[in-house]
């Protein structure tokens, strides 16, 4: 992989608000300070249309999890479903705009390209209210993308109408498995 996996600006942006909202903009400002200064700027320099590497955006969430007291599951799950709901509200929208689970679920390749620039998305349906999300192309997706990928994609069915939907991802040998589950 040539490319240095990364997470587009438009993502960030929403993140990097709600971060300071959750933990608090002192927290916040600490964890900030924890990066070198070439980091820093580029995170705080990110923009709709930039692309911030993966690993940057790990240790902010390391560092705002380890300032702020807060669990990293617990803001993880906040700061990404936050964000999640807020995009899919905003600017992507229309892709919610779908009534089957199939045509939804085709969809994930959109939703994940618009926000990694590696790695390739597909998915299978092995029964009514599931699916198998296959991620390839990225091996060394780090554990906090990974479970971050799988909170998005859980957030996605659920502002799409899906109840007690719920994904779990794992790791696999090019990327991760994530199976979701849901009620209509």
């Amino acid at each position: 992989m040539n490319q240095v996996p990364s997470i587009a600006g438009v993502t960030v942006t929403t993140t990097r608000r709600i971060l300071g909202e959750v933990v608090g903009q002192d927290a916040f400002a600490r964890a900030l300070a924890r990066l070198s200064t070439a980091q820093r700027e580029e995170y705080l320099g990110a923009a709709a249309l930039s692309w911030v590497p993966a690993d940057l955006l790990d240790d902010v969430f390391r560092f705002c999890s380890e300032e702020s007291g807060m669990l990293m599951e617990r803001l993880q799950e906040e700061a990404i479903r936050r964000t999640q709901e807020e995009l899919l509200n905003t600017i992507y929208r229309i892709l919610l705009r779908i009534t089957t689970d199939e045509a939804l679920i085709s969809r994930t390749p959109t939703f994940y390209s618009k926000t990694y620039n590696v790695g390739k998305l597909s998915s299978t349906f092995p029964g009514r209210g599931e699916a198998i999300v296959t991620l390839t192309e990225w091996p060394s997706i780090s554990d906090l993308q990974l479970q971050g990928l799988a909170l998005g994609i859980q957030t996605t069915l659920r502002c799409a109408g899906r109840k007690d939907a719920r994904t779990i991802g794992k790791r696999a040998h090019d990327g991760a498995e994530f199976h979701c589950t849901w009620k209509k």
